[in-house]
């Protein structure tokens, strides 16, 4: 008798249930779910749902059984003329097109999401328009990487060591998306707060490279990074902690910045040739192309949103305790993304990578 495969989804729902019944914090739970299922690990959104309504008195952790009437609603025609809907009007609302189409929003829903497969996306924020000069530089310094990622292939994914900092605040506020909430219409609006400046925060940078963080460095009291103290940070602490933690040693390093004025600085361009790091070309204006900014950092204050710290202690004890939660293959992830990341600059025509 062959054994009924249980859902991943539901699978998940099993283990919040039980962490739920341990009174784990919905965060610690995301974070377990996310060593144990990696890629497949169910949105911060759906699993701070599931605990909620678990802790609510819900029982079953299988989606309610629902009986389902055809729709006569989701035909080619509907569905043609949603999509030239769309295309004319990039922000129009379900409600509108509802209207428009003489249809039930659910039935639009299931068109736009299902057959169009349309999703809304915001707008993002982006540094100075690009110049002619800053495109020809983008082009050239992404296209050698390339390269060089070509002819080494992962020997040289499995070189690269970068950098670059983050401010992390005492008190990162929700996002609007992170706080929404299924009401019932009689209900009354959930409030949120409104976001005030915090009262503290910390410079964190990190050293990394495919196998996980090499070195973490602290700055406090609004203190900032300047060449004389990242040229030291560079000859002391990171370059012990590469020598014990990579398996090469501080030999054949491909050092990843920024151009920011303290990585540029003749101290720091001193510093790096002593350690014979091999430096690799980083275009300026370009935070699209730096694994640090695009995918790591995010994560980081994700996981921080709604946490509040008392000091800088609790910061920085806090962020420890994230890296070494964090699975290798996060880390690996944000190499491997690179040379995709390079390839569409190359072949966007040297325009912003879209995530």
């Amino acid at each position: 008798m062959s054994e009924q495969k249980v859902p991943r989804s539901v699978e998940q729902r099993i283990v919040i249930k039980f962490l739920v019944g341990e009174n784990l914090p919905s965060a610690e739970i995301h974070h377990r779910l996310q060593q144990q299922y990696g890629e497949e690990c169910l949105s911060r959104t759906r699993v701070f749902e599931w605990c909620k309504c678990l802790r609510d008195g819900r029982e079953r952790v299988e989606n309610e059984p629902r009986d389902r009437r055809p729709r006569t609603s989701v035909t080619e025609p509907n569905i043609d003329r949603a999509d030239a809907f769309i295309r004319e009007n990039r922000r129009i609302t379900i409600k509108e097109l509802g209207a428009m189409l003489s249809i039930s929003v659910s039935s639009v829903e299931d068109i736009v999401k299902y057959h169009l497969h349309y999703r809304k996306v915001n707008a993002r924020s982006v540094p100075p328009t690009l110049t002619d000069m800053n495109k020809m530089v983008r082009m050239q310094d992404a296209s050698r990487l390339l390269q060089q990622f070509e002819d080494e292939d992962d020997e040289f994914l499995k070189s690269i060591v970068t950098t670059d900092k983050t401010w992390v605040q005492y008190f990162i506020p929700e996002s609007q998306q992170s706080s929404r909430e299924w009401r019932h219409t009689s209900s009354p609006k959930p409030e949120r707060a409104r976001r005030s400046r915090s009262a503290g925060k910390v410079m964190a940078t990190f050293f990394w490279d495919w196998q996980g963080v090499i070195h973490a460095d602290f700055l406090t009291d609004a203190r900032t990074v300047n060449a004389t103290y990242y040229s030291d940070l560079l000859a002391t602490d990171v370059k012990e902690k590469m020598r014990s933690k990579r398996k090469t040693g501080g030999k054949r390093v491909a050092f990843l910045q920024d151009n920011a004025r303290p990585h540029t600085a003749k101290t720091t361009t001193k510093t790096l040739r002593k350690l014979k790091w091999k430096l690799l070309t980083h275009p300026p204006y370009s935070p699209d192309l730096a694994s640090s900014d695009l995918y790591l950092f995010g994560r980081l204050k994700s996981d921080f949103q709604g946490m509040r710290f008392a000091d800088n202690d609790a910061v920085i004890q806090t962020v420890r305790e994230w890296i070494r939660r964090q699975p290798q293959a996060l880390f690996e992830k944000g190499i491997r993304m690179l040379p995709e990341r390079w390839k569409n600059c190359v072949d966007s025509g040297r325009e912003y990578v879209e995530d």
